[in-house]
């Protein structure tokens, strides 16, 4: 399962996978029980690859911030739960994310990460994570070097024509308004 697979519905608990799509909204799985239902086009989902935690430099996809999560596990340290306390959790958060802006990732946003890590840990590819992530990095080197290209100039503007109104009368170009003084 990939990251794009997965999702989370505004006002239901946990990740749900992606099964289909029906004319009302997606046909979804709960990853924790299992359950099938389908959403309407009221609730709002977000695709996990689409989510991004906010840095002092900008922002980082979510797939790189699990990526160091499952880095920090596989050298032994304990991924704490959903239900852990407050300074604990920026104190994680530090160790996965350093740079992580602290003014707009909120603990519960910390907590709901590491309570979608339990639950996807075991279903994801952590292989297509990597290359998601690498790509995300190409794209990001792509968007910066076109922000230093030169912007193109507007086209000149052409002089203003007097028009007709819909009783057939002629208006009166606008122009600007002198200042007086």
């Amino acid at each position: 399962m990939e990251l794009k697979d997965v999702v989370s519905v505004t006002g239901l608990p946990g990740l749900h996978k992606i099964l289909g799509q029906n004319k009302n909204g997606l046909v979804l799985e709960a990853l924790a029980d299992g359950k099938k239902f389908s959403t309407n086009l009221r609730q709002r989902v977000s695709i996990l690859s689409d989510i991004s935690m906010f840095t002092d430099e900008g922002e980082v996809k979510l797939a790189q911030v699990i990526h160091q999560i499952k880095a920090l596990e596989d050298q032994g340290t304990e991924i704490p739960n959903g239900k852990v306390d407050t300074e604990e959790a920026k104190n994680f958060m530090g160790l996965v994310l350093p740079n992580f802006d602290r003014e707009r990732v909120y603990p519960s946003d910390m907590k709901k990460l590491f309570a979608w890590y339990h639950l996807i840990k075991g279903s994801l590819d952590f292989e297509s994570l990597l290359k998601v992530e690498e790509e995300g990095a190409e794209d990001n080197k792509a968007v910066k070097a076109t922000d230093k290209m030169e912007k193109p100039k507007a086209a000149p503007t052409k002089n203003k024509v007097a028009t007709k109104t819909a009783g057939g009368a002629k208006s009166k170009p606008s122009a600007p308004r002198k200042m007086g003084s």
